[in-house]
């Protein structure tokens, strides 16, 4: 099986220069807990919901704290990547060798998806059926 086997094509992103407010906004509209990052066509990085958890003081955590805070002070810059026709066993061992729960797929330069250890869990119980 290859990484397009299991990814999710035209994954949610956001630009780098964009605040907090809208990447939680886009993680909730499309119900995911991660974002590509991108400068126009470009990869930047990528951002999680642990990124943004960290960044949470429940002390301080206003509105205008997360419309003051950028994409681009958080996200995982030059994230590791892998390829749509890549082996879904290489994309394991990355994800595990590098402790990500995160690949962005990009092919030629231009990101087509997103695979996730979700993706991974869903299609064995998939299978276990």
């Amino acid at each position: 099986m290859l990484v397009s086997d299991l990814m999710k094509s035209n994954p949610a992103n956001v630009e780098s220069n964009a605040t907090l407010g809208v990447a939680l906004k886009k993680m909730a509209e499309h119900n995911c807990r991660h974002l590509a990052v991108v400068n126009g066509a470009n990869v930047a990085g990528i951002l999680s919901d642990r990124d943004l958890a960290l960044f949470y003081d429940p002390a301080s955590m206003t509105e205008q704290r997360w419309e003051e805070g950028k994409v681009s002070d958080l996200m995982t810059k030059n994230p590791t990547t892998i390829g749509s026709q890549a082996p879904l066993a290489e994309a394991a061992k990355l994800l595990v060798k590098g402790g990500f729960s995160a690949l962005l797929v990009v092919d030629s330069g231009e990101l087509v998806g997103i695979l996730t250890e979700s993706d991974f869990v869903r299609h064995f119980a998939e299978q276990a059926r």
